[in-house]
């Protein structure tokens, strides 16, 4: 199946450059340094780069939250990862600030976000720690203090922070409770992807070594996945935010593997890009396919009554 291309029109400028907050803004992609960032200016199939937003130039990395309402920023080495807030009420902030995250981990090696952005893990290999917040983000707190946890490579956490997974260096899966009960449920030698549902503890893992993926049913029992007529190896993972539909790239086939829950009924959509990442924007079931494609094009997908649109982003004019 062909997938629908909704092309975008290129917007002209008023004489005046309006200011940064009007319009509906869906989301951001990085800037040309890592304390800029751009916005994405209007709605899926008509939308635009805006002109960068400039962070304090001390901001050596920026993580983008699903939705993308704020992000997570690191600066120095000792400096805490702070709280970055890029829309407040849908509107976008033109000078937004840094917030220290109280009890965050200085220069952690992962960060990431549970699927609505609600929750939030930070692991520092050096510690042997992941720490989670919650409450984000309006009201983030350190909900749990894990320790002993030891090369992991891939972490997922689920929206009420209860529940993580962690992929090790020798391809071992394991869940991990908020309490720090740990057990055992995948293995692979090869896991591209840990990802869970959106207000659920049931996870998808991404094993492209066996082209396939597996659903975790509360973190344990395995469902592997109804394959494809055509083989896929998918690199990446997300579902709609009803979680009926998840969705996985597989870049190396160019394809978008689907996979309704209700029915089982896999499906497979043909593209002319690679899709590696699905970074969850403002609009419902809309995703960036990051990073840019080898022309510095950003494509996003949006899906529509049971189907893919794939629209691209045009340029600031």
């Amino acid at each position: 199946m062909r997938l629908a291309f909704a092309f975008v029109f290129a917007w002209s400028l008023c004489a005046q450059t309006p200011a940064a907050s009007s319009g509906p803004t869906l989301g951001f992609i990085p800037g040309a340094a890592p304390w800029l960032v751009q916005p994405i200016l209007g709605i899926p199939g008509a939308a635009r780069l805006g002109a960068p937003i400039a962070l304090p130039n001390t901001v050596s990395q920026l993580y983008l939250a699903p939705g993308q309402s704020y992000a997570v920023a690191l600066q120095g080495a000792d400096d805490p990862a702070s709280f970055v807030p890029l829309r407040v009420n849908g509107i976008l902030q033109i000078a937004p600030s840094l917030v220290p995250l109280t009890g965050a981990l200085a220069h952690p090696d992962l960060v990431v976000f549970s699927p609505t952005g609600r929750s939030l893990v930070l692991y520092s290999q050096r510690m042997s720690q992941a720490r989670v917040f919650t409450g984000l983000p309006n009201s983030p707190r350190l909900a749990a203090q894990l320790s002993n946890i030891v090369n992991a490579v891939k972490l997922a956490v689920s929206d009420d922070a209860q529940l993580l997974l962690l992929s090790d260096t020798m391809g071992n899966v394991d869940s991990l409770s908020q309490a720090g009960a740990s057990a055992p449920v995948y293995h692979s030698s090869q896991v591209a992807a840990l990802a869970f549902l959106p207000r659920s503890h049931d996870a998808i893992v991404c094993d492209p070594a066996a082209a396939t993926a597996v659903l975790l049913q509360a973190g344990t029992s395995l469902q592997v996945l109804p394959p494809p007529a055509a083989e896929c190896q998918p690199q990446a993972v997300t579902a709609t935010a009803d979680g009926n539909t998840i969705l996985l790239a597989c870049p190396t086939q160019h394809m978008i593997w689907s996979v309704n829950r209700a029915s089982g009924v896999p499906q497979v959509y043909r593209t002319a890009i690679s899709p590696t990442a699905f970074d969850s924007l403002a609009a419902r079931d809309t995703f960036l396919l990051s990073p840019a494609d080898s022309t510095g094009t950003w494509w996003m997908i949006s899906w529509q009554d049971g189907a893919p649109v794939i629209s691209f982003v045009g340029a600031r004019p």
